[in-house]
């Protein structure tokens, strides 16, 4: 599969994940309007919902991290334009890698 399908591919699934993140939040916002009693929204509990929103959220971050991966050159000419200074540079560089990891890290102990 060349670049631009795999782009193509990584974009939609990215925009299906945040679909079903989305919704899955408003369901759980709304838990006290929908989940009356022990009657489930769409078949399924709250406990349900929420592994949904879960494991969404992270096929999202998990996509994230592969788009910018597929991207880095345009980043990396993006910040090279932007910020002439070479250390400034890597300075935001490791800031970015800093907050890629405090996103990513937590969730090795989620499970």
């Amino acid at each position: 599969m060349n670049r631009l399908k795999t782009n193509i591919v990584i974009d939609i699934l990215m925009l299906v994940s945040f679909a079903v993140m989305s919704f899955s939040g408003f369901v759980l916002q709304m838990r006290r309007v929908l989940f009356t009693g022990r009657n489930p929204f769409m078949g399924m509990s709250r406990h349900t919902w929420s592994d949904i929103h879960l494991w969404s959220a992270i096929v999202v971050l998990v996509l994230l991290v592969l788009h910018i991966v597929l991207h880095w050159k345009a980043v990396d000419a993006f910040f090279k334009k932007s910020i002439e200074n070479t250390t400034l540079r890597y300075i935001v560089y490791a800031l970015l890698v800093v907050v890629i990891m405090i996103t990513i890290i937590p969730w090795f102990f989620v499970f």
